[in-house]
């Protein structure tokens, strides 16, 4: 029966086949779009070298290979090498390629004339410059190129497959001895697979909490299959972590700067916005939806030991790391800046202002792992949201506080007015000063039904001569020549439907 085909669109890209490679043992995910690769295995010596794929994105100076001390590595050539692979045809030109020898009718649009047809096999076909060369029926040998075959009828159903050639970058161990086999290890850094961190906090009452953490992994970097992978706690020294290395790209013809614009994610990736629910693309996850994850410290980083992961190339995946009880309580925050300035003002209005107290929560760290910089998302004990932040990378037995909300309840009022003022009170070189003593007060009004304990943090350019209810104060590098920036900090308690009224004084030297 007579086949038909006939040019629909242009070439297809062909794919390079799988060559002899070491199996991945385990990978290191660290929050920087980065991971250490550790590879192991034993690969045949044929023609007194070991024939591998180079890895696509290694990072500079990282690549590291290993051999028994017995018959070491004597040196590594890398190289680009044409290689066949059967590949699927997909346009006539592939399915010419496929079906050498065959019977086939061609149909073809020459420079000039009508359009032809002939009948016969090709003898040979050409895939770098598209030249085939074909015997007619009547026994005339042809030379014809494929671009003007429109149509290819075959008297039988031909292949769908065909052998295409593909350049492969490759790397060539050369060992001391000679050997059929070696027993390698291979060791680096790579770009394009990150790890994403995210919690989730859950109150259970007025002092405890279920916090649950996850991870999301994006991977653009290694074909995953039954690997050990850990996650990385910390921030390890990485100079060159957005530099490749020569051996990963043809150095004759590119500089050695990466751009990422091959759609893996760059260095900077790590505050990646992506959805962390269950997601895949071009692929599967597998993994067990287990919350105890096991980790260990090691010097100034923490690692989850994630266990065996299947997770192909070009694909994400959520994995459960952490579930357990720790304790909070509630915070209330407010901060005052410096209303009146009077160095560049010489004016302090009386008027009353009111500014913001945010709700917050306290979180203490009473679990065994260190809580790492993530986003966070709190419920309520009804199942209610309460807020998203970010929570900062927490010791354990530390605290850190996520801010959920302005308080709607709790209002502070500040107001400062002048008390008295000192002429000529400075002489610096030949400026004279003046002085100004101002007073100012601070009202937190508490309109819950129950006890809240309020942070409150007043600014101010001067020297603070006193303050009420046991404010901290502190200082910091000097605004002007003669007045400091100083802080007051209150931390106090307001009963239910109650007030608290905070004062503090303050000197300004300023120029009349």
């Amino acid at each position: 029966m007579k086949r038909t085909l006939i040019i629909l669109f242009a070439v297809l890209a062909l794919s390079a086949p799988a060559q002899n490679s070491l199996p991945i043992k385990k990978i290191t995910l660290f929050k920087n779009a980065t991971g250490m690769i550790v590879k192991e295995g034993s690969l045949p010596v044929k023609d007194g070298g070991v024939a591998m794929p180079i890895p696509d994105q290694v990072l500079f100076g990282t690549f590291f290979m290993g051999s028994p001390k017995d018959n070491a590595i004597k040196n590594v050539v890398f190289r680009n090498d044409t290689l066949k692979k059967r590949d699927e045809a997909r346009a006539v030109w592939q399915f010419i390629a496929g079906n050498v020898n065959k019977p086939v009718t061609l149909n073809y649009t020459p420079t000039q004339g009508i359009d032809k047809s002939v009948s016969g096999k090709v003898l040979s076909y050409d895939l770098y410059n598209g030249l085939l060369k074909f015997m007619t029926d009547g026994g005339k040998t042809m030379v014809m190129h494929v671009g003007s075959i429109y149509q290819a009828d075959f008297k039988d159903d031909p292949s769908n497959y065909y052998m295409a050639d593909s350049i492969k970058r490759m790397m060539v161990l050369k060992p001391e001895k000679p050997a059929s086999d070696i027993s390698l290890q291979q060791i680096y850094m790579t770009g394009g697979i990150n790890w994403i961190p995210s919690y989730f906090l859950r109150l259970k009452d007025d002092k405890t909490a279920r916090l649950e953490m996850k991870a999301t992994i994006e991977n653009y970097a290694e074909d995953l299959s039954e690997t050990e992978m850990e996650l990385v706690v910390g921030s390890p020294q990485m100079i060159y972590s957005n530099k490749p290395d020569p051996m990963t790209y043809n150095y004759l013809s590119v500089s050695g700067s990466y751009n990422g614009n091959d759609g893996r994610p760059m260095t900077n990736y790590m505050q990646s916005n992506a959805v962390t629910t269950y997601a895949m693309a071009n692929g599967t996850a597998t993994y067990d939806w287990d919350f105890g994850v096991a980790g260990e410290k090691t010097d100034d980083m923490y690692i989850y030991q994630l266990g065996k992961v299947t997770l192909p190339k070009q694909s994400k995946g959520t994995f459960p790391i952490y579930s357990g009880v720790i304790e909070y309580k509630d915070k209330y925050e407010g901060s005052i800046p410096d209303k009146t300035n009077y160095y560049d003002t010489r004016f302090c209005s009386t008027e009353e202002k009111t500014y913001d107290v945010f709700h917050s929560l306290e979180v203490k760290n009473t679990s065994n792992v260190p809580l790492t910089t993530a986003s966070i998302m709190v419920l309520n004990e009804k199942e209610q949201f309460v807020a998203q932040d970010e929570l900062k990378y927490t010791p354990v037995g530390a605290s850190s506080t996520i801010k959920l909300s302005k308080a709607i309840d709790i209002i502070t009022k500040n107001n400062e007015e002048e008390k008295s003022r000192e002429d000529n009170a400075k002489k610096i070189g030949k400026q004279n000063y003046s002085k100004v003593l101002l007073k100012g007060t601070i009202e937190v009004a508490n309109y819950q039904n129950k006890e809240v304990t309020v942070s409150i943090t007043k600014l101010m350019s001067g020297t603070v001569s006193s303050q009420s209810d046991g404010g901290v104060l502190t200082k910091q590098t000097p605004r002007s020549y003669v007045n400091p920036l100083s802080q007051i900090k209150w931390d106090i308690k307001v009963k239910p439907n109650d007030k608290k009224m905070l004062s503090y004084e303050y000197e300004v030297y300023f120029i009349p």
